[in-house]
């Protein structure tokens, strides 16, 4: 491989974006199980929907933490801002994928912004503490 094709750390692009999937893909492992857990929470405890809407916060901010230690472990330089980069692409995906299913944002669209807020935040937490 060229060595202008390399950054200081010696990696390659293709393995930050290497880095960048694999920290989306823990994020989105941590989104599952908290979403199975909130879903048996509701089934079995029939729990209100402001209990939902504070349980999927706590979501987001367990998957974007995770995102952000694990690129902050891979990368092992900038670890904040690669947390940030983490937790902005995981609402981006987010983002994309309610747009797709749903074709609006709905009521949705004045919670964007705090929604970034918490998934950047936690990303670069995480980033932090790797």
């Amino acid at each position: 491989m060229k060595a202008s094709a390399k950054g200081m750390s010696g990696k390659s692009k293709t393995d930050y974006v290497k880095d960048v999937l694999v920290s989306l893909f823990g994020g989105y492992g941590i989104t599952f199980l908290g979403i199975v857990i909130l879903a048996f929470l509701l089934l079995m405890l029939q729990i209100s929907e402001d209990m939902v809407d504070i349980g999927i916060i706590i979501i987001y901010v367990l998957a974007c933490l995770t995102a952000g230690v694990i690129i902050g472990k891979r990368t092992k330089m900038k670890k904040f801002l690669w947390g940030m980069f983490a937790g902005g692409m995981y609402f981006l995906v987010l983002l994309v994928m309610s747009l797709i299913l749903h074709n609006t944002l709905g009521g949705a669209g004045k919670d964007i912004i705090t929604v970034f807020l918490i998934c950047a935040g936690s990303g670069t937490l995480g980033g932090m503490i790797s």
